[in-house]
């Protein structure tokens, strides 16, 4: 998940040009699209007590993630880490494989 933050890290540089946005100065529908994973990726980071979205190593997706989050057309829309974390906590054991170990 580290590796391919860092490509997104870099394809975020490199579409954004500078702007706020994958797009440019507005929401667009791949930051729609990407930032659904946000709270999924916090949640983890909390679970495995690791940083993913790391300021020194992806700081402009950090800050896209941070500004889109507290954009007033989403901040209603995504729901808290840990709202994520009590979910996984409450019905993780669904998501073992059906064939796996037991």
């Amino acid at each position: 998940l580290s590796a391919a933050l860092q490509l997104l890290e870099e394809a975020f540089v490199k579409l954004s040009q500078g702007k706020h946005y994958f797009g440019g100065d507005s929401v667009g529908y791949l930051d729609i699209a990407l930032v659904s994973h946000v709270g999924w990726v916090k949640a983890v980071e909390k679970i495995a007590g690791v940083a993913l979205l790391d300021k020194a190593k992806a700081p402009n997706l950090v800050a896209w993630a941070g500004r889109l989050c507290a954009h007033p057309a989403v901040v209603d829309a995504i729901p808290d880490a840990d709202k994520f974390v009590e979910f996984i906590v409450k019905y993780g054991s669904f998501l073992k494989p059906i064939n796996g170990p037991k």
